[in-house]
Parts: C-alpha cells; sequence; structure tokens
C-alpha cells in the first residue's frame, strides 16, 4: 500500500480552517509501505518532502512507528510524540524516533524537510546521533547531506529496486557523514547542540529575568550536570559564569548611559542583591559600579555607548 493510506486524522489549529488551508505549504511523495521490508537491511522511504508554514499553529497526525530525518531551513519546530517533547532550531537536522501519534508545532514562520524512513540500520544510528545537530550548509562534508536530499526529493510514483538500493545508500551517506561530522568536530561550534544554543540566546536575551541551573533543567529536560558540562566545553565557560558577564555587561552600559542608582542597575540585570551585584562587578572589572561610574572620561549626558 502506499504510505500516504497510513496517514490519518490530521488536525490543524491555532487559525480558523482557510487559514489552516493557506498556511501549510505541504511537498510531499509517498512510497509503498510493506511489513517485510523492516528486515531486508534496507533503509526505505515512505515519504519526503518539504513543508512550510507561514504562520504559527500545530498539527496532529497518526502514522506507523518509525524514524523522522528532518532539516530545519527556517523557524523553530517543536515536535511531541507520547511522553517526548523536542523543539528544533534553524540549521538544525534531527533523526527521530516516534510513535503513532505526532504533533509538530510552529512559533511563527517555519520551513524544513522531513522524511519518514525505516529499517534496521536505523536504531544504530539513532543510538549514536545526539538528540540534534547544529549543521549548517557550510560545514564539512555538507555536499553530501544537500546532493543526497536533492536526489531523494526528485523521486516520484512507484520506485524501481535501482531506486530503493539507492534510497537504502543516500540516507546511510547522509547519517554516516553526520556521525563523522559529530566525532571529528565536537570541539567546533558548527556542532554544538541545538538546546544550548537555545540556552546562550536565551541568556543573551532574556539576561535580566530569573534564571537558575533548576530553571534551566526543568525547561529543557535535561539535567543541570549535563547543561554546565556541555556548555563549558563548547562556550568556554560555565552557563552561569556566562550569564554574569552578560549581566555586568548590561550594567556598564546603564552605569554610562543612565542615572539610575547601582541598587536600579542591578535589579535592571537581573541582580537584586546588591551586595552580590558589587561584588560580581568588582571581580570582573577590578573596580566598583559607583567607582566605574564616576571614572567614565566624559559625562553621561554626551556618552553614546554601543
Amino acid at each position: 500500500m502506499l504510505a500516504k493510506e497510513l496517514i490519518s486524522c490530521t488536525v490543524l489549529s491555532g487559525y480558523n480552517i482557510q487559514k489552516d488551508i493557506e498556511n501549510a505549504r505541504f511537498h510531499s511523495a509517498f512510497f509503498t509501505y510493506e511489513e517485510s521490508m523492516a528486515s531486508d537491511g534496507l533503509i526505505h522511504l515512505l515519504a519526503n518532502g518539504d513543508i512550510s508554514f507561514a504562520y504559527s499553529c500545530s498539527y496532529t497526525f497518526s502514522f506507523i512507528p518509525c524514524y523522522h530525518f528532518f532539516y530545519i531551513y527556517e523557524g523553530t519546530l517543536t515536535v511531541t510524540s507520547g511522553s517526548s517533547k523536542s523543539s528544533y532550531s534553524k540549521n538544525t537536522a534531527a533523526l527521530f524516533e516516534a510513535g503513532s501519534e505526532i504533533t509538530y508545532a510552529t512559533n511563527g514562520k517555519c520551513r524544513f524537510y522531513e522524511a519518514f524512513i525505516f529499517g534496521a540500520p536505523l536504531r544504530l544510528y539513532h543510538e549514536f546521533l545526539p538528540e540534534s545537530i547544529y549543521y549548517k550548509k557550510d560545514s564539512a562534508g555538507a555536499s553530501v547531506l544537500w546532493s543526497h536530499l536533492s536526489l531523494i526529493s526528485r523521486l516520484q510514483g512507484e520506485l524501481s529496486a535501482t531506486d530503493i538500493f539507492r534510497i537504502s545508500k543516500w540516507f546511510n551517506d547522509i547519517l554516516t557523514e553526520l556521525c563523522v561530522f559529530i566525532e571529528n568536530s565536537s570541539k567546533k561550534m558548527d556542532c554544538v547542540p541545538s538546546y544550548l544554543l537555545s540556552v546562550k540566546n536565551q541568556m543573551d536575551t532574556n539576561y535580566a529575568e530569573p534564571m537558575s541551573l533548576d530553571d534551566l533543567e526543568a525547561t529543557y529536560r535535561i539535567s543541570r550536570y549535563r547543561i554546565c558540562r556541555e556548555f563549558s566545553f563548547h562556550f568556554g565557560e560555565s552557563p552561569m559564569r556566562y550569564l554574569n558577564s552578560r549581566r555586568i555587561d548590561a550594567a556598564k552600559r546603564l552605569l554610562l548611559t543612565t542615572d539610575l542608582s547601582v541598587h536600579e542597575v542591578g535589579s535592571q540585570v537581573g541582580i537584586e542583591n546588591t551586595n552580590h551585584f558589587i561584588n560580581l562587578f568588582k571581580k570582573d572589572t577590578g573596580t566598583t559600579p559607583l567607582s566605574f561610574k564616576q571614572a567614565a572620561p566624559v559625562s553621561i549626558s554626551d556618552l553614546h555607548y554601543n
């Protein structure tokens, strides 16, 4: 049977039906599914294509349990299957094992490539690869991914025996390249897990909000010890040290561009305890906030602090 016949209960939410129809752009091809394929040692393609959303929405669908391979070109995609929930951002590749019911949710515009695949080799790839892989188009070996996805996307209609073997080879090539990329580039920014990029972005943009390791653990469902270890490995300092550096940088800007008191500056950058703020500031700059402000070479009203 065609894999398309296995999809049911598609539900789009967030907008009225007409907007949802206009919002979703599915460019998918569906291929034959037979249970006997699961044990033949190949990677089989059930469906694949590009999906685009112009607005925030979600959709839920039922499908046979299989693996989903996708690459996010733009936006953020949240995938829920059973008790598992993960978010994937731009330039992220992932091999996701999903149950029969899956929910995709987008926060604004989103575009991604998706392939429904199954086969015995995928279990080993899934065990080796991290939950997500930050894989930019100029990453080492990226030509394998883009050329093979282009070839796979061109397939339509009934597949020949040669097509089936080619598909298996192409996905093996793609997944093997990702494994090699992770192994050889563990210290490069190219392979920073997407959740760490999200943590860093959260600290860059929301540093004034209360934020602790407990909060990060609850938000990302990853242990604080792993967050600390991996953040330090990729960015050279602990999460809290990085957050405090962002807060102190913001405090310097406020001290030089406003007439706020030291206590008010500390509060605005997320450090409510004034003594703690002064100690952190002095540790970073070698001087107190007040001395830093008084030593400014020009008057606050004339300063343009960038």
